[in-house]
């Protein structure tokens, strides 16, 4: 099982822990869930130096070499979004063309906040890279889904 952002924590317990957990950023609201036992937990190298506050870094989180990886049919491929955080990263489906956007961007064309240790030129540069990105469906860590219109 592959997990992308474990949540705050508040949510039952998993029936399995996952083969792999994928952090987009160190917020607590995608980081708390994350247990003990989890043997393969990425998060973004800069995560870890990151001094914003609402931080939670799991102590089992290891630095995401940021290299593809091929989980089953599915071609995960990671993008560096600063702007929320220093951190931030998608997660790109290239099999699928899906787009785990945590919180940098949103349907509709929002994005994720800039004013908790975030930095807005690199929220546009990284929203600017994201357009140009192949992908067919955008799922953010908050809100609603979206299909990309080309």
């Amino acid at each position: 099982m592959l997990l992308l952002d474990s949540g705050d924590g508040k949510l039952p317990e998993l029936d399995d822990a996952p083969d792999i957990c994928i952090l987009t950023h160190g917020h607590y609201d995608h980081t708390q869930g994350v247990r003990r036992a989890w043997k393969e937990v990425l998060l973004h190298p800069a995560e870890f130096e990151f001094a914003g506050p609402y931080v939670s870094i799991p102590e089992n989180a290891k630095k995401n070499p940021m290299s593809p990886i091929n989980f089953g049919s599915h071609l995960l491929e990671f993008f560096h979004t600063p702007g929320h955080t220093d951190g931030s990263i998608c997660v790109l489906d290239r099999k699928t063309g899906v787009l785990f956007s945590g919180d940098t961007a949103f349907a509709g064309g929002g994005y994720g906040r800039t004013d908790l240790g975030g930095n807005d030129m690199e929220m546009q540069q990284s929203l600017l890279m994201i357009d140009k990105l192949p992908y067919k469906l955008l799922c953010p860590g908050h809100g609603e889904i979206e299909e990309k219109n080309d």
